[in-house]
């Protein structure tokens, strides 16, 4: 049995262990330049925790941070720990009981050794691997997902789509043009324009308006790929995915508001599913609505598209208590209001802007 934690020093090291695991685990979710991303983001420090025993691997990336940096006055340095943005995790070449006992065990160590006082994971909802954190996480049904299997034909996905939703993308793709944007700063900022513009009307969190460098990074990646919808060669919209070997994910995306009835978002579903079959994906994630209601209208709308779901599980762990019932005492004393309205985070200390 050894393990070790790689950082982005050694991405190699990390690329080449988790090109180990099955090729429907090798998500970009879990890569060394997907975790780069969101260190350079400000996210936190990146690590991959490694465990091996018996020709079996572990993987478990995550993004460390430390809990004095906010102010809080503690008697000595101790950190947190959660997945970049997106789904995250701990991946598994064995689903044997005893493996997945030693890896828990081994981390418990490693995060008590290493001052980690608490860990929050979002699950990937294909991949379930929710299923490898029980008995280890307090494991929470957060919402429905919709994913569609590209196996069948282009016609087949089509014809399964909702009749006015095939509609709406034909009545669309007459006057609306989708490009792949190429990394150009015209393109960059084009869609950072019109991002930004949409997260506003949405009062969306602070988290989410990355900023231009985030998006020149991303634009570098291979396997993030970038569009832009047009109408009247007028940019209207824009979308991006997440490729890999087994799936295409539906990342960041926007449109102007004053656009929205033209059916533009309707089409750059479809093509978005058009380039995942392109890509040789075989299946693309559409996501969940915006809250776990079953009736949620963002769900609703996804289901159009798909009536296949899958459920997204979030994973909470205290590994120090006392350290964290103190920190939630400092943060409840001094900002009450962030206190109020974060409490039920695991991590909502974080949230005092």
């Amino acid at each position: 049995m050894k393990f070790e934690v790689l950082s982005l020093k050694d991405k190699k090291e990390w690329s080449a262990l988790l090109s180990k695991l099955p090729i429907e685990q090798q998500d970009i979710y879990f890569t060394p330049e997907y975790y780069e991303l969101y260190e350079n983001n400000g996210d936190g420090e990146a690590n991959c925790f490694i465990y091996e025993k018996d020709g079996n691997i572990a993987i478990y990336p995550f993004l460390k941070n430390s809990i004095n940096k906010l102010g809080y006055s503690l008697n000595n340095e101790y950190y947190d720990i959660q997945g970049a943005y997106g789904y995250n995790g701990m991946l598994s070449s064995t689903d044997d009981t005893t493996f997945l006992e030693d890896f828990w065990k081994t981390f418990d160590q490693y995060c008590k050794d290493n001052n980690i006082v608490a860990e929050f994971t979002r699950f990937h909802p294909i991949l379930k691997n929710y299923k490898l954190g029980e008995g280890h996480y307090n494991i929470i049904f957060d919402r429905k997902t919709v994913f569609i299997d590209l196996t069948q034909s282009e016609d087949e996905i089509f014809a399964g789509f909702k009749k006015s939703t095939r509609k709406h993308i034909q009545k669309a793709s007459q006057k609306i043009e989708i490009r792949k944007a190429e990394y150009t700063e015209e393109n960059v900022d084009t869609f950072v324009r019109i991002y930004v513009e949409n997260m506003e009307k949405v009062n969306s969190i602070p988290y989410l308006f990355f900023s231009k460098q985030h998006f020149l990074n991303m634009f570098k990646l291979d396997n993030i790929e970038f569009f832009l919808a047009y109408l009247d060669d007028q940019p209207i919209a824009c979308y991006s995915g997440l490729v890999s070997k087994e799936y295409y994910g539906n990342y960041l995306r926007a449109s102007l508001t004053e656009f929205n009835k033209t059916g533009v978002n309707t089409l750059m579903y479809w093509s978005m599913i058009q380039s995942a079959k392109k890509n040789g994906c075989h299946f693309v994630h559409l996501g969940g609505g915006t809250n776990g209601d079953s009736d949620n209208s963002l769900l609703q709308y996804k289901m159009n598209f798909s009536q296949t779901l899958s459920d997204f599980y979030i994973g909470k762990k205290i590994h120090n208590k006392d350290i964290y019932d103190i920190v939630l005492q400092q943060w409840k004393s001094n900002h009450p209001k962030s206190y109020e309205k974060n409490k039920q985070m695991l991590l909502g200390y974080r949230e005092i802007y």
